[in-house]
């Protein structure tokens, strides 16, 4: 007879599976060249494998809580970890660009159950005045896989090429996801059936203007990730400065995300709407100091980046714990899972019409724009009423 887990282990296993599957969707980019050159890929599709694995995660997510809900975290975790390998075998392994294409979809497809999972099981062994820091440690490890795979896919693809990256990457995720899956899963709530849990979620108080700042966070996030480089290059940078200020940024978001989710589990998590006011205001003011930095020096722009940055990219894990704890307990993976849904598409959308706003408008505006939106997420946040803590 097993007794309750250590949070602490499910936590750790939970953040290594998460990074095994950001490895694949977060590293990719590190050899783009290299897939566009093997598979003979225009930029447009390129850009449409290395999103490949987002766009079968966001596809996959709802399904994946419902399963999770019904047949537990373990059953759930090792058959998406099966499919999810069995997917980054096939792009190994791929002779075309469509059956690249495809196969990352299908790692997508498997993988969505790794976030989904850990987050339902960390809400059952965390309590309410630890969750967010729970959550953010979680999330800490989407820029931590990405960051490991930028430093290691390169050199793997040099030594293998791009099949040995992608195999290296598939070992990972079935070693973590195992790991994970047999985890103890402590107390099941969730075989509770909810009649219409859809709409219970809908109308739980606050989700529908959770989802507004999700909206508002995720175009400012996006703008940070995708634009940052650009526009450093285009104020007359060099590729390092440029370079030095994207990985900065990528730090920042790691520990924003810890720290943030530790304030906001002040007051017994009763600090949460504040907290996310915060990240707001905070994303705002960096946003227009970027803009004024990228007509200073190389020290200035690190340095508000890094501000924008702690801004900008430390909302997620605050969102996710907010949308669980506003719905049912045993709709809690459901609910995230629905958020992090409208996340990832909104994030699909977004991309190309911010790009589309830099080139009409340039950067000042651009950035500005960023801040006022951001502004915009921090008052919907401040009219959410508290969540029930449970």
């Amino acid at each position: 007879m097993t007794g309750p887990p250590s949070p602490r282990i499910v936590l750790v296993a939970a953040t290594a599976a998460q990074v095994a599957v950001s490895f694949v969707n977060f590293g990719l980019p590190s050899i783009g060249p290299d897939l566009r050159a093997e598979f003979d890929l225009s930029l447009a599709e390129l850009g449409a494998v290395l999103t490949a694995g987002l766009l079968g995660s966001g596809l996959a997510l709802i399904a994946a809580s419902i399963a999770v809900e019904r047949a537990g975290t373990r059953a759930t975790t090792l058959g998406g970890t099966a499919l999810g390998a069995v997917g980054l075998a096939a792009a190994a392994v791929a002779g075309s660009k469509e059956v690249l294409f495809v196969s990352l979809v299908v790692f997508g497809i498997g993988s969505a159950v790794v976030p989904v999972a850990g987050v339902g099981v960390l809400f059952r062994v965390f309590p309410p005045a630890r969750r967010g820091w729970a959550l953010g440690v979680r999330q800490m490890a989407v820029p931590l896989g990405g960051t490991i795979a930028a430093l290691a896919m390169p050199g793997l693809e040099r030594i293998g090429g791009v099949q040995l990256a992608l195999a290296i990457a598939a070992g990972l995720v079935v070693a973590t996801g195992v790991a994970f899956a047999f985890v103890p899963e402590g107390s099941r709530t969730d075989i509770v059936r909810v009649r219409q849990p859809f709409r219970s979620i809908w109308s739980a108080p606050g989700i529908q203007r959770l989802l507004v700042v999700a909206a508002c966070y995720i175009v400012v996030l996006q703008a940070v990730l995708a634009y940052t480089v650009s526009s450093v290059r285009d104020a007359g940078f060099t590729a390092s400065v440029a370079a030095i200020t994207y990985f900065a940024v990528n730090v920042t978001a790691m520990t924003s995300r810890i720290i943030w989710g530790r304030i906001a589990d002040r007051e017994n998590g009763a600090r949460r709407t504040r907290t996310l006011v915060e990240t707001g205001v905070v994303a705002a003011a960096g946003a227009l100091l970027f803009a004024f930095a990228l007509h200073m020096g190389t020290v200035t722009v690190v340095a508000a980046a890094v501000v924008f940055g702690f801004g900008a990219l430390g909302w997620n894990a605050l969102v996710y714990v907010s949308a669980g704890e506003r719905a049912a307990p045993e709709l809690a993976a459901r609910s995230v899972a629905i958020t992090a849904t409208w996340i990832f598409l909104l994030s699909a959308v977004c991309t190309p019409l911010l790009g589309a706003l830099a080139a009409h408008a340039g950067w000042d505006a651009f950035w500005v724009s960023a801040a006022a939106v951001a502004l915009v997420g921090a008052a919907v946040a401040a009219t959410l009423p508290r969540a029930a803590t449970s």
